[in-house]
């Protein structure tokens, strides 16, 4: 029993430690202190390049940015979303531009601009959502329960008319989002900070009461196709009116990413040829890929493909990636055929032992939510040392036309300290998507 107190004693702390707001008091600043503040900002905030802070409120960065974006926002308040919109089209760093933006829409001072910055800042659906999610987990906002500032709601009513077809229909996540919640009911309550809820589009349409675009809105929310010709034009549905569909659920047509192609078809080399044939596969999406594209064994004349995009110069300016995004790229080229073989192996094996782990579960009764399956590895067409040294040659032109066409020039003098003390030997797990060497250096 002493046990039990103590451990919902500690729950309780927990609790009360993450619901407490950053304070900070009004100070007069010279303005001389004022561009310091906004300096560390940017530093602070730009660092997520390298190690981005998880959007959690006890985050001792989280709660270093809360801090600066107050203190400037006394004198300053536009350029809080100026730092969000610098963060997210300039550095491409979504999460913490969503953190900035959801921070100044609960800021009195800052309010006014949200509106103004909100749709520029906000590039896909999932940003959208992202902002809302944040705001709820604010531990001093000024609303309670599921509302949002008139500012913020505003601001997402604008935006989302913006948003096409095919962007709602990849980030509707409603069936996945279900899946998510069974899981976590099955676990049970879970230790921590809160958690941003997981928002859907159909439940911010109607916490918004959006209407526009209509055809957007009723596939959404799953409405009936109108049953006369009079209620498809009361509803303001574009295009002509369509007899066979009267009646019927509407929804957004599925949209053919490479995703939904490998879901369906699965990682196989036919799988990636056809979506290269077809010009499916997005940059990034390749870059992330390189991997698969190599252990599935795809045709000779695909890898020359992907190897002539990594040397285009337009191509790397236009992906608008910085250095570090092909490290993590490189470092999965396998450097010997020997090794490549090794690690098909092992990841067959991981495969084989984990489906007859998931059998023993189905068998006892004891998993609920069924999860697919992956299927071994197979390698069509078996890569050669010459593949993986041209995959290493392009990628390493692809970091000095990305570091001459990508990154800006630092006007003035730079001095740069290495600490090599045994002290500051940690590792940056958060930065992710830039190799284990610079991991296992920042």
């Amino acid at each position: 029993m002493a046990e039990r107190r103590n451990i919902r004693r500690d729950e309780e702390y927990d609790q009360q430690k993450a619901s407490e707001a950053v304070v900070v008091p009004f100070k007069l600043l010279t303005p001389n202190e004022l561009v310091d503040l906004k300096e560390n900002l940017l530093n602070v905030a730009a660092a997520a390049l390298i190690s981005a802070p998880k959007v959690e409120i006890n985050n001792p960065t989280i709660i270093r940015i809360t801090r600066l974006i107050k203190g400037i926002a006394y004198y300053d308040p536009e350029f809080v979303l100026k730092v969000a919109l610098y963060l997210r089209l300039d550095l491409n760093i979504r999460s913490t531009a969503n953190y900035v933006l959801a921070l100044a829409s609960n800021i009195r001072e800052c309010q006014p601009y949200v509106r103004r910055y909100f749709s520029h800042a906000i590039r896909l659906p999932s940003d959208w959502l992202d902002v809302a999610a944040t705001y709820h987990i604010l531990p001093d906002r000024l609303l309670v329960g599921k509302a949002l500032p008139t500012c913020l709601r505003k601001a997402m009513v604008d935006r989302f008319p913006q948003f096409d077809a095919y962007q709602l229909g990849k980030y509707n996540k409603e069936r996945t989002i279900k899946k998510k919640l069974k899981i976590l009911k099955a676990n049970g309550p879970q230790r921590g900070p809160p958690q941003k809820p997981m928002l859907t589009l159909k439940q911010m349409i109607r916490q918004l009461h959006l209407s526009s675009p209509p055809l957007n809105v009723m596939s959404l929310l799953g409405k009936k196709y109108p049953e006369t010709e009079s209620l498809f034009k009361q509803a303001g549905l574009p295009g002509d009116y369509d007899y066979d569909l009267a009646g019927k659920r509407m929804k957004l047509p599925t949209a053919e990413t490479w995703e939904t192609l490998l879901s369906a078809k699965g990682n196989k080399s036919s799988t990636w040829e056809e979506l290269i044939e077809h010009k499916k596969l997005p940059f990034m999406a390749m870059l992330r890929n390189i991997r698969n594209l190599i252990n599935t064994g795809v045709h000779p004349k695909y890898h020359r493909w992907v190897q002539n995009k990594l040397r285009n110069e337009m191509t790397i300016a236009s992906s608008r990636q910085f250095p570090f995004a092909f490290f993590s790229a490189y470092e999965v080229i396998p450097k010997t055929l020997a090794e490549f073989d090794e690690l098909i192996s092992g990841m067959n094996n991981n495969i084989a032992s984990k489906a007859a782990k998931s059998e023993k579960t189905d068998k006892k009764g004891g998993d609920d939510v069924r999860r697919k399956r992956k299927n071994p590895i197979i390698t069509t067409n078996r890569p050669t040392q010459k593949i993986f040294d041209d995959y290493r040659s392009a990628l390493d032109q692809s970091v000095i036309l990305s570091t001459t066409r990508n990154v800006q020039p630092i006007r003035g003098s730079s001095v740069v300290f290495c600490a090599v003390g045994n002290g500051v030997s940690s590792s940056a797990p958060g930065a992710r998507n830039m190799g284990s060497s610079v991991r296992s250096v920042a």
